[in-house]
């Protein structure tokens, strides 16, 4: 699991898919729709117990960026399956001047339970995140077997790219899912 959460790859809009993820990443484009001034798409490969939650709740945005808060015009999560807890839960709250959350308390969370081929498109700059096994914002590891692993595809759709985010082909990760694709462009 070293290589889910914190790596993330970019799609440029009209680019071939390189791999069967990059094929699911542009089938799912078209289901979300984000219009033309969408640039491309970061995605990756989201996994991790509901036990363990590795990620609290969050803004979307450009990590590595220089200086202000740039945020997805989209954000989506794929659920390949179904876990006891894990729900994402988003909240009607954007980053203020600070970047802390705006107002200071949600007056709104809806809550999307992880179903097989369950996919969930929704604003790009709202606080959200996962919960834990108990269906509760996750603070430490909770104290029982780790159960199913939660695993989804996360897919960030944005107006321009992230600063240093790698396309997918030009990485040497998770080369497994390329196949004959990877061999193909491996010999370009």
């Amino acid at each position: 699991m070293r290589h889910s959460y914190f790596t993330t790859f970019w799609l440029p809009r009209d680019e071939q898919p390189a791999n069967a993820i990059e094929e699911a990443v542009a089938a799912l484009w078209r289901i979300a729709a984000p219009g033309r001034g969408c640039a491309g798409a970061e995605w990756w490969i989201g996994r991790s117990y509901t036990t363990d939650v590795p990620v609290g709740f969050h803004f979307d945005e450009d990590v590595r960026a220089a200086r202000g808060l740039r945020h997805p015009l989209l954000s989506s999560v794929l659920f390949f399956n179904r876990v006891r807890g894990g729900q994402l839960a988003i909240t009607d709250q954007r980053a203020g001047r600070s970047g802390k959350p705006a107002p200071a308390r949600a007056s709104a969370l809806q809550t999307i339970a992880p179903r097989q081929n369950r996919y969930a498109v929704f604003d790009g700059g709202l606080l959200h995140g996962v919960l834990d096994a108990r269906g509760r914002t996750p603070g430490a590891r909770l104290a029982a077997p780790d159960g199913r692993l939660r695993v989804t595809l996360v897919v960030n759709f944005w107006a321009k790219r992230p600063t240093r985010v790698p396309r997918w082909r030009d990485t040497r990760i998770y080369r497994q899912l390329g196949g004959a694709h990877t061999l193909a462009l491996e010999r370009t």
